[in-house]
């Protein structure tokens, strides 16, 4: 993973963590978040008792031009 991509997938989970960008749906739901333009999705849950968020799974998709 290229430091560019590193910076983008911390960047990502940030914004995730903020419940004003993640939207109430996500609350106790495995949700799925695409960054096309670095090949990746990503798995992730929020727990809002705890307010944790916790990245479940990080998998390659095509990349988008």
């Amino acid at each position: 993973m290229t430091a560019e991509t590193f910076h983008a997938l911390q960047q990502v989970l940030e914004r995730l963590g903020d419940p004003a960008l993640r939207g109430p749906s996500s609350e106790g739901l495995v949700a799925r978040h695409v960054l096309p333009q670095h090949g990746l999705e990503l798995e992730y849950a929020w727990d809002e008792r705890s307010r944790t968020l916790t990245l479940l799974g990080l998998a390659r998709v095509p990349h988008s031009p």
